[in-house]
């Protein structure tokens, strides 16, 4: 009975988990807005516009924690669910991820984390620190893959959208029904960080492919290839109490990537199309520009506006063919009100424009605040 207990003293010491720096955290977020939404030439449920507050526990609300261990760290963050009063969602991994620092200037990251096309300029509070992702900002959002690091270089490895698994019917072309979609390749994205000593410049870019593959049922008459694609550059600037921040990108057929954020627009506006004949598609085009202004007055006051543009091209494609633009803007104060506690007010306006349809999508304005404790 000793010798049992002797090796197992033996392992739980050796155990690089017990050598482990453990560093938790957690993030408390409850918004509070009004808002006004005119529909334009639509309607939702009968009418032609609709106002109410929004009074909720912030989806992005989390709890996490940071580990060290030598050459090796890792991260794990809970997102604990938009909701209250016992209405909540489910709560769900934002990040989990280990790095391998396997030389003084690369590493291997495997696991869930913010891609290397997102970069987060924007602070806009609103709809649930909304950061004007996907109306300006582009957002890669938070996928599963592999990612290998190269000094300020990153590239990853990354789960594609359609034909992912087997026996998938999906195969996200506008006007498409049946095919069968398969994928050869993983999603690539890269990025570089430029830094310039008060602020830094960050091309980005990503690529998907995968085919649609005729099976004899539905309209699609011929394989299909399915490619998309992102290029972009990001920059923010700090001049003494003054900052600026900005970025512009340009890609295709990005809604067909689901992991690419489409921001207020619907998905399908930025998705290829499926020609009159059933054998090729038609690309869509998109456009996103991004400025951000900040001027930070003491410790405790911060002021930044923003502003956002989207695009989405589809002039080329069969039917409707208007392209889907939107603007938004912002204006906030963070205001630290004592170490790790904000009061977040903020006021904005959405132009969503003319639709794919040519009919006018309306506006939206909102003002509120947002209010956070960090732990």
């Amino acid at each position: 009975m000793k010798k049992p207990i002797a090796v197992f003293a033996v392992l739980l010491f050796a155990s690089p988990a017990m050598a482990a720096d453990w560093s938790f955290y957690g993030s408390a977020r409850i918004a509070t807005w009004y808002t006004d939404r005119d529909y334009g030439d639509e309607t939702v449920n009968g009418q032609d516009d609709d106002q109410t507050i929004q009074w909720f526990f912030q989806g992005n609300s989390r709890l996490g924690a940071r580990v060290k261990a030598d050459k090796v760290r890792g991260r794990i963050e809970l997102g604990l669910g938009q909701g209250g009063d016992g209405e909540d969602t489910a709560v769900r991994t934002r990040l989990a991820h280990g790095i391998w620092k396997f030389s003084d200037n690369a590493f291997l990251k495997v696991g869930k984390d913010n891609s290397p096309v997102t970069d987060f300029i924007s602070t806009q509070f609103y709809d649930t620190d909304a950061n004007l992702l996907g109306n300006g900002n582009f957002f890669g959002r938070r996928p599963s893959g592999l990612t290998l690091g190269l000094g300020d270089f990153e590239l990853a490895f990354l789960q594609t959208s359609y034909g992912n698994g087997v026996g998938t019917t999906a195969n996200g072309i506008n006007g498409a029904t049946g095919g069968d979609p398969d994928a050869y390749f993983p999603r690539l994205e890269a990025s570089y960080m430029l830094n310039l000593g008060a602020g830094y410049l960050k091309p980005f870019a990503g690529w998907q492919y995968y085919r649609v593959e005729t099976n004899g049922i539905g309209n699609i008459q011929d394989d299909l290839d399915v490619t998309s694609y992102v290029l972009g550059v990001g920059t923010s600037w700090n001049i003494g109490a003054f900052s600026i921040g900005g970025q512009l990108s340009y890609g295709m057929n990005q809604g067909n990537v689901t992991g690419w954020s489409t921001g207020s627009n619907a998905r399908t506006s930025s998705s290829a199309y499926l020609s009159t004949s059933g054998r090729n598609i038609k690309d869509v085009y998109t456009l996103q520009a991004l400025l951000v202004p900040a001027l930070k007055f003491s410790d405790t006051l911060r002021l930044e506006a923003g502003l956002g543009f989207r695009q989405d091209n589809a002039d080329d494609a069969p039917g409707y063919s208007q392209k889907d633009e939107l603007w938004a803007a912002y204006l906030q104060a963070l205001i630290t009100l004592a170490p790790g506690v904000f009061l977040c007010p903020e006021v904005g306006y959405y132009d969503y424009m003319d639709g794919v349809n040519g009919a006018d999508q309306g506006n939206e304005w909102y003002a509120g605040a947002k209010w956070q404790i960090d732990f």
